[in-house]
């Protein structure tokens, strides 16, 4: 048992340290550089239990995918594994700090890191690169990762922002509708490299 809880504890240090940057605030350009894939998908499945390959506790995120924006998804669905999380029915739960989580028939605009060696992803910056889609007042789908969009893309070219984040007056935007989004992504990604 000693030995198990130490060789989680070392996949975890090594998970967290390998991605240890990813914490600090990023702009915009840089979630989508790091990003090895991208996509808009509703979350159609969460199921958490032991990984025969670490032994660790995991959770195993299965979204709908919609619009791929960055690399392959192939199939129309893409499942992702974060370490943690709660098995009622095993009495087990494993909260890391910082790990986003997905609620089922959610819609999402996701940016992953690429797959592990141990066969872990999970999103840009933690929670940075977990879009939220969400209605407004009119029913307009809007993204939010909780963060202003003034902040996020302040290195993008002007020219790519949509209307809404060319001015400066009026405080925080923490929304942007979805379509213009998905193409201030395509822009970057358009003029990138």
């Amino acid at each position: 048992m000693l030995k198990r809880a130490i060789a989680l504890f070392a996949l975890w240090a090594t998970f967290g340290l390998a991605h240890a940057t990813s914490v600090l605030p990023l702009y915009l350009d840089e979630i989508i550089d790091n990003a090895a894939v991208a996509f808009e998908g509703v979350c159609v499945d969460n199921k958490t239990g032991r990984d025969p390959q670490t032994g660790a506790l995991v959770t195993l995120t299965t979204f709908q995918v919609s619009d791929v924006l960055k690399g392959s998804v192939t199939g129309s669905t893409y499942t992702i594994k974060q370490m943690g999380g709660e098995d009622k029915s095993a009495g087990l739960n494993f909260k890391v700090f910082g790990v986003p989580k997905f609620a089922p028939g959610q819609g999402y605009v996701v940016f992953l890191y690429g797959v592990s060696p141990q066969g872990f992803s999970s999103p840009v910056g933690l929670s940075q690169g977990r879009f939220e889609i969400v209605q407004d007042a009119s029913g307009l789908a809007k993204v939010t990762n909780g963060v202003d969009f003034h902040e996020m893309t302040q290195r993008m070219p002007f020219a790519l922002l949509p209307e809404a984040l060319k001015q400066k007056a009026g405080g925080a935007v923490t929304r942007v509708e979805l379509g213009q989004f998905k193409q201030l992504v395509r822009g970057h990604l358009g003029g990138a490299r």
